[in-house]
């Protein structure tokens, strides 16, 4: 309530932006992004710069330095990268604390990691049967988790972080 002599106008609740996908114009689609993702939005791709950074670093060092192979060396960029990511992302981007859930949080986030390690393997060992040039290998990794990313972003803001609606 506020104080009297106050001039701050009361709070009002933003106004929802209806999507109609026959009649919605790219304008009216990017403002409804924006209202519903916003800072979010822009912590999940912080996140990810962390998370390509650290993963395209140690492949490439892996692959590129010790001469490993790709599979074996997207597997340590894996394993290096997904801890820090889970963590970012759960505490930074959806503002999460507290206890962590194996069943709800832990394993399902693994298995979404799961899915892209297998997806960036299979792609690093299909440019490897061409060219074994380290920064070929990254841009099918790169290629192979940007398909992966959006998706991710959608499961994890929609079932398994989604906030709870206010009445």
């Amino acid at each position: 309530m506020p104080r009297e002599g106050s001039r701050r106008a009361p709070r009002r609740r933003p106004t929802a932006i209806v999507c109609d996908p026959v009649s919605a114009s790219p304008i009216s689609t990017l403002q409804r992004l924006r209202a519903d993702h916003g800072l979010k939005a822009l912590r999940y791709c912080g996140v990810s710069v962390v998370n390509v950074t650290v993963g395209v670093s140690v492949l490439s060092i892996c692959h590129g330095v010790l001469g490993w192979p790709a599979v074996g060396a997207n597997l340590a960029a894996w394993m290096v990268s997904t801890v820090p990511a889970y963590l970012l992302s759960r505490a930074w981007v959806w503002r999460r604390s507290g206890p962590h859930r194996l069943g709800g949080e832990v394993l399902t986030f693994w298995i979404m990691a799961l899915i892209g390690l297998a997806l960036s393997s299979l792609a690093v060992r299909a440019v490897e049967e061409f060219t074994s040039e380290t920064v070929f290998v990254v841009l099918g990794n790169l290629c192979a988790y940007g398909v992966v990313w959006v998706a991710k972003y959608v499961f994890l803001d929609r079932v398994m972080w989604r906030q709870a609606t206010k009445g």
